[in-house]
């Protein structure tokens, strides 16, 4: 199980790890990496569990092999 914390921003609909919470806002960035942004607290809501399965794939680094 994952130690990060991944909720909605549900104005965007939008999934993101939740990177801080700082006067009065709470800054995501997107699984996988990217630009953070912020969302007022009351936008943002847990993630369903199909949500959090989608954002942990997203964030999961790809392998390569030199030879492929």
């Amino acid at each position: 199980m994952s130690s990060r914390r991944f909720a909605v921003d549900a104005g965007t609909d939008a999934i993101g790890e939740v990177v801080a919470e700082y006067e009065g806002s709470v800054y995501l960035r997107p699984p996988g990496g990217g630009l953070e942004w912020s969302a007022p607290p009351h936008q943002v809501r847990p993630c369903t569990e199909a949500e959090l399965r989608k954002a942990e794939s997203l964030s999961a680094p790809v392998v390569t092999f030199p030879w492929a």
